[in-house]
């Protein structure tokens, strides 16, 4: 057009010079606040920093081994109850006259008791036998003890400990059809009544041979658990005439 002027080739390059400096300081600015932003951000955080480190000790591998399972120990045996009296054991082949003899010699040592332990159940006569032989400078009783978890019967026999038997004993005869638990019963209702109230203090009991000893032997027992008292007997044997049944046996039960 005509009337306007073209600058010239001077001007153009000083415009186009200002307007390429006014661009890079501008990028070189952007750059700056990039890089200081950068450099104030904090590092990222470890989430397990917080968890604190053990440091290993020598010879310690870095692999942890499986624990073997230690093998089971067995509780110790309960230690067996030492008997307050020497024990002597009944066997099927022991003989009355050893088996006193054995009682006087631990009498003879100062023990006051010694205690007899069944172990044949068919042999209870040969104790009962043992002790209507002790001599009588002994003075010799005996009580039934209460059975313990091997369930035998016990027997301890004591010196100089007789109790005084009443006048007025009831007599009761065992024979060979006698049962042991009605005589039990029977000696139980001459001790206490139906209520539990003591009655007579002595009983009497006169049988022959080993099979009627053992009848009495396991009456007695049961009739000291029914009365709930604690029975001492006497044993002796007595010698009749041959007319009136020759040598028997008496026991003498007092409760004590």
């Amino acid at each position: 057009m005509a009337g306007r002027r073209h600058p010239s080739g001077s001007r153009l390059l000083a415009i186009l010079g200002i307007v390429l400096a006014a661009s890079q300081l501008r990028t070189r600015t952007l750059f700056v606040q990039v890089s200081s932003s950068s450099r104030l951000m904090p590092a990222a955080r470890n989430p397990l920093s917080h968890i604190p480190r053990f440091a290993e000790e020598e010879g310690d591998s870095a692999t942890t081994e499986p624990k073997t399972e230690e093998a089971e120990v067995e509780a110790p045996a309960p230690e067996s109850v030492t008997p307050l009296f020497q024990e002597l054991n009944v066997t099927s082949t022991s003989q009355a006259k050893k088996l006193k003899g054995a009682m006087v010699a631990i009498f003879n040592t100062g023990e006051r008791a010694a205690d007899l332990v069944l172990l044949s159940p068919r042999n209870r006569s040969t104790m009962l036998y043992a002790i209507a032989e002790m001599p009588q400078e002994f003075r010799p009783a005996a009580q039934f003890l209460l059975r313990q978890r091997d369930r035998k019967m016990r027997v301890r026999v004591l010196q100089h400990f007789q109790p005084v038997a009443d006048a007025d004993a009831e007599e009761m005869r065992v024979s060979k059809t006698t049962n042991s638990t009605k005589l039990g019963s029977a000696i139980m209702s001459k001790f206490v009544d139906v209520a539990g109230n003591n009655l007579k203090r002595t009983v009497k009991l006169e049988f022959q041979g080993a099979f009627t000893a053992s009848i009495a032997m396991e009456a007695i027992e049961k009739a000291q658990h029914k009365a709930h008292r604690q029975f001492t007997w006497t044993v002796r044997k007595v010698f009749k005439p041959e007319s009136e049944g020759g040598i028997t046996t008496r026991m003498t039960i007092v409760a004590t």
